[in-house]
């Protein structure tokens, strides 16, 4: 066997361990692109600790101090959303109940013990194959969710060295250009990310303001509400305060139907599309809004919730070539 025989048959082989390693991973791609996506996002907390600290530490706290405010959030709206239905009246509940149990046609199927064993015994089978179902998708998203947080750990960490790793494999003749590349790309994503995060935060404080002043009911809910779906293109945080709005226009407060309305439409739509985030997004930095559309939409609407985070990676990898190599023509 002469070198270059050997060497084609060490090319083979390190192709074929890669595509092992591709089809391993592959269920789990839509972890590996939220903590991408994660990793970007606590991206700004991250470059501020590690001034001062090491790599290790400042990885690790800059997810910690991203997490408590989303947990406390969760933990929230959790016990909002509790309250609201322990708030529920139950005579109003037992009244439905009792209209039920006195229909006529009820009391002909009770009156059917065959019957009643049978869709009993149906209704116990489907519960059980469906809560263990549940218990192992929940269970497979605890798993998820772990290898979420460890990868981002290590985006943060190590991510720097993605650049010198790419660029090594990288033929002489493009190193330049590859070098170019991935800093248009990290530009892309850091755009992506953290401006949409970024004004989400501050929608959801505009539109706590908007409500508490408002009175709304649970103002810290449908503020958090808000925030989220400003984060959905098209969606956006407009169904909630429009949805508000109706509700005290139903009500008859029309004071309150018209303040909403207004101030949602001056401070949670035009505002933040047109004064803040321009103010948000570097100008170097063009993202059309179509393909934001695509990323955070269709993307969604296509690939299910790991869309939220593989959308903006595939858009924002598009979209770093275009303006490399169309627009400022610098590869």
């Amino acid at each position: 066997m002469n070198f270059d025989e050997f060497k084609y048959i060490r090319k083979a082989i390190v192709i074929g361990l890669l595509l092992v390693l591709l089809y391993i991973v592959f269920p789990f791609i839509d972890t590996f692109a939220y903590a991408c996506a994660f990793a970007y996002m606590a991206l700004p907390i991250y470059n501020l600790l590690v001034k001062k600290l090491n790599r290790t530490v400042s990885a690790a706290l800059a997810i910690g101090i991203y997490l408590i405010p989303i947990t406390l959030i969760t933990i929230y709206a959790f016990s909002t959303f509790l309250n609201i239905v322990l708030s529920i009246d139950p005579n109003s509940i037992n009244q439905y109940f009792l209209s039920v149990l006195n229909n006529p046609l009820l009391d002909r199927i009770i009156t059917n013990d065959e019957m009643i064993t049978k869709y009993v015994n149906e209704l116990i089978k489907y519960a059980i194959s469906q809560l263990s179902g549940k218990i192992i998708d929940v269970g497979y998203l605890a798993i998820k969710t772990i290898l979420v947080l460890f990868i981002t750990f290590y985006f943060l960490r190590d991510g720097y060295k993605f650049k010198d790793v790419v660029i090594s494999f990288t033929p002489e003749n493009y190193k330049e250009k590859m070098r170019i590349y991935l800093q248009y790309l990290h530009d892309s994503y850091k755009n992506l990310f953290i401006s949409c995060v970024s004004l989400s935060i501050i929608i959801t404080i505009l539109s706590y303001i908007g409500y508490l002043i408002a009175g709304v009911k649970y103002a810290e809910l449908f503020a958090i509400i808000t925030g989220v779906f400003a984060l959905l293109p098209i969606l956006g945080g407009w169904m909630v305060y429009i949805a508000i709005a109706i509700y005290f226009f139903l009500t008859h407060n029309y004071a309150k139907a018209i303040f909403i309305f207004i101030y949602g439409e001056l401070f949670l739509s035009i505002a933040p599309d047109f004064v803040i985030r321009p103010y948000i997004v570097k100008k170097e930095v063009d993202i059309h809004p179509v393909l934001v559309v695509v990323a955070f939409l269709i993307a969604p609407l296509s690939l299910g919730l790991s869309g939220f985070a593989i959308g903006p990676l595939v858009v924002g990898a598009l979209n770093a070539f275009y303006l490399a190599k169309y627009r400022d023509k610098k590869i």
